[in-house]
């Protein structure tokens, strides 16, 4: 009697997908493992991220903080320097005056003397009130007043007011415009 064995064709189909069966959960452990590691990286990286922006935050907190306590000392700071160079400003003009004093009182000489003086800071004008008992020393200063001499240092020249008190003494008012830095 021959036997026929059915099983043999079934064990054969069986061991075929049980091979199958092991490399489809090979390739799906691989997966898995990799799908794993991208999820802990992704989570890890998330994590370091997060971290590093509420140092970030915190960092730039402090320094907003820092420079909101400054901003005193700074306004401080500014107000200093607007003084420092306003007091330039003034000591210019006032060396600039204290100038066209002293240039006159050498160009004029003994014979003529400043008897009034107004200086108008913004316009950079000066007027001076000359003052002389000599009528020739007072023509001399007309002359001096139109010369080369006084055209070059100062912008410009301006005579008005010429007149004679009772006791005798001839007075000219004179504004002149102090040459600026940038003038000169």
């Amino acid at each position: 009697m021959s036997e026929i064995n059915f099983l043999t064709g079934r064990r054969a189909s069986l061991g075929k997908a049980n091979k199958q069966d092991t490399l489809y959960r090979r390739y799906a452990t691989i997966a898995f493992i990799i799908a794993l590691s991208f999820f802990v990286l992704a989570i890890g990286a998330n994590i370091f991220l997060t971290t590093r922006l509420r140092q970030a935050n915190a960092t730039q907190q402090a320094l907003t903080t820092q420079i909101a306590d400054e901003e005193p000392v700074e306004v401080s700071f500014l107000i200093f320097s607007q003084k420092l160079k306003s007091v330039r400003e003034i000591y210019e003009s006032r060396s600039n005056k204290q100038q066209a004093i002293d240039f006159f009182s050498n160009v004029f000489g003994d014979q003529v003397f400043l008897s009034g003086m107004n200086y108008g800071g913004e316009g950079n004008e000066l007027s001076l009130r000359l003052t002389s008992q000599d009528v020739f020393a007072f023509e001399n200063t007309l002359n001096v007043l139109e010369s080369d001499e006084v055209k070059n240092v100062f912008s410009s020249v301006s005579q008005s007011g010429l007149r004679r008190d009772e006791t005798g003494n001839y007075s000219l008012d004179i504004a002149v415009e102090l040459k600026k830095e940038r003038d000169k």
